[in-house]
């Protein structure tokens, strides 16, 4: 996999393209890009697997927290305060560690707000991060909706995305 480092323009251009989650590239000394499979790349932030940026089919290009970011750095608890996120039953928790995206009934509780393609962090009823998903509704829509698919499953702890993200931290230990 080939890591391309990004000139200082580029970061302060990639935290702008963020909005609010730019804060997360405020204290970077080194920012890398790396491609992976499928059109995707991680932005890698002082050695440490930080973003994902993923093309979602029907919503375009969206740039969202790893889990290793959320769940194995300083900068975790931050990001989880910079985006809405959805809590899901126990129920559909495992469903989601397998790669289903997000259905409706499974949502029991929305916090922050959302537009469709945003990123949204997925928590179980214990508020753990299990995943983190693409908005395929604004969340009014979403609140008014019974059934249906209403997040996307990007990245789900134990997917490739996570498994790649621990060994490029061992590759540089």
């Amino acid at each position: 996999m080939r890591r391309v480092r990004l000139s200082n323009k580029e970061v302060k251009e990639l935290a702008r393209s963020l909005g609010k989650a730019g804060e997360l590239l405020k204290d970077a000394d080194v920012v890398e890009v790396a491609e992976i499979e499928g059109g995707r790349a991680l932005y890698i932030v002082d050695s440490q697997p930080a973003l994902l940026k993923a093309q979602i089919a029907g919503l375009g290009e969206a740039i969202m927290p790893s889990l290793y970011l959320i769940h194995k750095t300083q900068l975790g608890q931050k990001a989880i305060s910079l985006y809405p996120s959805v809590v899901v039953d126990a129920g559909a928790v495992k469903h989601i560690l397998n790669g289903a995206d997000v259905m409706r009934p499974g949502i029991k509780g929305i916090e922050g707000d959302f537009n469709k393609g945003d990123p949204v962090l997925i928590l179980d009823e214990k508020k753990r991060v299990v995943a983190v998903g693409i908005a395929l509704y604004d969340k009014k829509e979403l609140e008014s909706m019974e059934r249906g698919k209403v997040i996307y499953n990007a990245h789900y702890l134990g997917d490739k995305i996570w498994k790649l993200s621990i060994e490029l931290v061992k590759e540089k230990s």
